[in-house]
């Protein structure tokens, strides 16, 4: 007996020995002062680790300064399983390190950072951040309800899609398009609810998953992955997938309402646009436009554009506020009343390419209606012929878009206290070069 518990011991101490461990560095850029959020896929996290080691989940670890950070790993693509479609998320305060081995272990458990209530909404309190509070309707599109002691509609409809083009179209046969038509997600004829859920709470984040699909744009499918973190944030990955083909004259990701009903005062703000179409008409630049709009303030010796959300600002023409403008790092509502804000943070900002027509052919920003909208927009006004700058653009034609085609609109709406607009901007700043810096080593 004592011989045969001698061999299993070697074995098992052999077991161990042969074990190994592989860890990937993320790099983590901290300036806030917040916990940063992080969110690999499982494939990429595979890949940086090597696809043929025989990773075992259970054995997962993230460290940040050698002391363990409690993660989760969702179950995004609803199969019930860990699988390379699902996300692991933690919060970092620095650069972390991932650890696998291919030896087995007690999976970790952490406690939620959450309360979560009701049904219709789904209630998401954060234990963590004072006052921070997701409502999350059975239609799927989440809205901050409340941070610190504002308990108000603070955003709204986060990754709402707006969408037009022409449904009946046989531009592919014979170059006709067909009668134009517009919807949301929400409108009648717009996309159909095909279901949400809501993940379990983790320590971070809590996760939900919603599905569209529309009848009249046959084949246009929409995924929104929406985690909600502790910290305030709420990261929104929107997806759009064509199954037929499809005549495109608006493909936008939305969020409504931001501070607006909360504050009617609200400030505006954001980056000098780095191309401006009106400006390019006038023969000016961007910063000038809006400095002869009074819409101009300098912070740390750069400047930006600070204005009250109700005020259009006079535009060229069209009611936008903006349009036809790049989509810059981030924007942000702001009210010096309540001391809150929520900001618009893009984890990656489009180039701009000299092509006028191809850069309208792609993702630009929209100011309307208090709606930030990103995505394409391709109607041409009248006065594109009447000034010598844009007389020779012509953006009227629909983007067409093949089965399989994809695109995707991936924003943090960042809700945050600041006593005032200069703060609220270093804020929106920092808090945007943070997330854009979280990228595997």
């Amino acid at each position: 007996m004592r011989k045969f518990l001698t061999v299993i011991t070697a074995l098992a101490l052999a077991s161990v020995a042969l074990a190994e461990t592989r860890t990937v560095n993320v790099n983590v850029q901290t300036l806030t002062g917040r916990p940063v959020p992080v969110s690999i896929d499982l494939l990429t996290l595979r890949d940086a680790i090597g696809a043929e080691f025989p990773m075992d989940w259970t054995s997962l670890k993230v460290t940040v300064d050698g002391a363990e950070v409690p993660y989760q790993i969702d179950d995004v693509d609803l199969n019930e399983r860990i699988s390379a479609g699902d996300y692991v998320g933690f919060l970092a305060t620095g650069p972390a390190v991932i650890e696998i081995s291919d030896a087995p272990a007690d999976a970790a458990a952490y406690p939620s950072g959450f309360t979560v209530s009701g049904e219709d909404p789904v209630v998401i309190e954060s234990l963590s951040t004072a006052g921070f509070k997701v409502e999350v309707p059975a239609h799927g599109l989440s809205r901050i309800v409340g941070y610190g002691e504002t308990q108000d509609l603070l955003a709204n409809e986060i990754g709402i899609l707006r969408f037009s083009g022409f449904p009946e179209s046989t531009f592919w046969a014979n170059e006709q398009l067909g009668p134009h038509e517009e919807y949301t997600n929400l409108e009648a004829g717009g996309m159909r609810h095909v279901g949400t859920t809501v993940l379990a709470a983790g320590p971070a984040r809590v996760t939900v998953v919603a599905e569209y699909a529309s009848d009249r744009f046959v084949g246009l499918q929409q995924r929104l992955i929406t985690h909600i973190y502790a910290t305030g944030d709420v990261e929104v990955v929107n997806g759009v997938r064509f199954g037929g083909y499809s005549d495109m004259m608006k493909l936008q990701s939305m969020a409504t309402a931001v501070m607006s009903q909360a504050d009617l005062e609200s400030l505006h703000l954001m980056p000098v646009f780095r191309r401006l179409l009106w400006a390019d008409q006038l023969g000016t630049a961007p910063e000038a436009y809006f400095a002869e709009r009074s819409a101009v303030t300098e912070v740390d010796g750069t400047p930006y554009l600070a204005f009250r959300t109700d005020d259009n600002l006079s535009p060229l023409f069209w009611g936008a506020t903006y349009i036809f403008a790049s989509a810059e790092p981030w924007r942000a509502n702001y009210s010096p009343n309540l001391g809150v804000g929520v900001a618009e943070l893009a984890y990656t900002t489009p180039e701009i390419v000299d092509d006028y027509d191809a850069w309208l052919s792609g993702n630009t920003w929209v100011f309307e209606s208090q709606e930030f909208r990103t995505g394409v927009f391709k109607w041409t006004a009248d006065e594109f012929g009447t000034y010598e700058a844009t007389e020779g653009i012509t953006p009227g034609e629909s983007n067409h878009y093949l089965p399989g085609d994809t695109t995707t609109f991936h924003f943090n709406y960042s809700a945050f206290q600041a006593n005032t607009a200069e703060d609220a901007i270093r804020y929106a700043r920092d808090r945007q070069a943070e997330l854009a810096s979280v990228a595997l080593e």
